[in-house]
């Protein structure tokens, strides 16, 4: 079983575009109401994020993973994800991009995308390939 480590500030930015999002709407609607004051939901929100964050509350304590073994591949790439499941017997094809690996679904002739961009370290995405070509057929 191989473990790879996600970037969590990557698998944390759909969050943080809700945040930001959200903090856009509220200004805007309270601008008329309290002028200036409106534009201090952004530090209040980064504060709160900040704190959410740091001590894992909520949607913040979910874990970001790729794990590999010999079933197959479990991932969740960010905190929104529900967790996925993979099996070797499933895939019918590989094809690997410069940024991405493609999954051909045997049953349904599904694509499934996977990016190598959420990897923590560059390094990784060569053995997370390597590891692949050995379970799979490429394309």
């Amino acid at each position: 079983m191989q473990v790879f480590k996600i970037n969590r500030m990557k698998a944390e930015a759909p969050m943080m575009a809700v945040f930001g999002i959200f903090g856009l709407m509220v200004s805007l609607a309270f601008y008329p109401l309290i002028l200036w004051y409106s534009f201090t939901i952004f530090p209040m929100l980064a504060v709160s994020y900040w704190l959410l964050s740091s001590n894992r509350v909520g949607l913040f304590s979910k874990q970001c993973f790729l794990v590999l073994d010999d079933d197959g591949i479990r991932y969740c790439f960010h905190l929104f994800q529900k967790p996925k499941f993979l099996r070797w017997e499933q895939v019918e094809k590989v094809n690997h991009q410069l940024y991405e690996i493609n999954f051909k679904i045997k049953d349904t002739g599904e694509v499934i995308s996977m990016q190598k961009s959420y990897l923590d370290d560059p390094k990784d995405a060569e053995m997370l390939e390597t590891m692949i070509n050995q379970k799979c057929i490429i394309t």
